[in-house]
């Protein structure tokens, strides 16, 4: 198995809406600039990067047919990578790098970018102080992680499967450079249509086992390359790291 593989009287009533028509249309007005004026709080981070990447560089005035340059250029990436980043159909996330030296170079906060903060800027330093303190920090945190994950996509774990390893909601670090799968691992994979997560481990005698980490979960055996193409399965990238947000809570 290998990369390739596999929602009252009627005219008193029309006296009254005449009379009341340009109170109604200032209403309506109104309510629509709130609509526009109200954060897109219903997106997802790919959405909320992709509209917000095109927003700051309209700020910057960068032209719309050399955006893909200029940002190529300002993260070091190819101009066929980047435009991942811009595509409307389905928009794709930068590498945590070029995401860090994005949110550099645009002046930005790296919250802001994934639609989690009202305001882009970031904080000077001189003026962080206390309950102030510089947004910067993300930008360091995620300089320090590139290290480790920087040609990784990142994905967000869905479902109780890999529990209690890679819990729902986990963000997973996953990478394409497959080479050949050769198992023993965390891996992503598209099986009937939809990606999942699961332990691939290969068994002497039996082939390729696909298993979840909840032993709730059945496991699934493939024999061979052939097998996998049957069933529509194709091996997406293997996980190489998890970000997992714990709250403690003071009572």
């Amino acid at each position: 198995m290998n990369k390739d593989g596999t929602l009252s009287d009627g005219r008193f009533a029309r006296q009254v809406l005449k009379k009341r028509a340009p109170k109604a249309r200032r209403r309506n007005a109104s309510t629509k600039q709130a609509a526009v004026r109200q954060p897109i709080a219903a997106t997802d981070a790919k959405s909320n990067f992709r509209e917000r990447l095109i927003a700051r560089l309209d700020q910057a005035e960068v032209p719309v047919h050399k955006r893909m340059v200029y940002v190529a250029e300002l993260t070091g990436r190819a101009v066929q990578t980047v435009s991942r980043w811009f595509d409307a159909g389905r928009p794709g996330l930068p590498d945590l790098e070029s995401y860090a030296r994005l949110c550099e170079g645009l002046h930005c906060n790296a919250d802001w970018m994934l639609g989690l903060s009202a305001t882009p800027g970031l904080v000077p330093v001189s003026h962080a102080d206390g309950g102030n303190a510089d947004a910067g920090w993300m930008v360091e945190l995620l300089d320090e992680l590139w290290g480790d994950f920087h040609d990784c996509e990142p994905m967000r774990m869905s479902g109780d499967e890999m529990a209690p390893r890679i819990r729902d909601g986990d963000h997973m670090f996953v990478s394409h450079d497959l080479g050949e799968v050769s198992g023993n691992g965390i891996y992503v994979i598209e099986w009937k249509d939809r990606l999942v997560v699961r332990h691939v481990e290969n068994r002497i005698g039996r082939g390729v086992v696909l298993s979840c980490e909840n032993p709730a979960y059945a496991e699934c055996v493939v024999k061979d390359a052939a097998s996998a193409q049957r069933i529509g399965l194709r091996v997406v990238g293997i996980v190489t790291g998890i970000i997992r947000t714990v709250h403690f809570w003071v009572h």
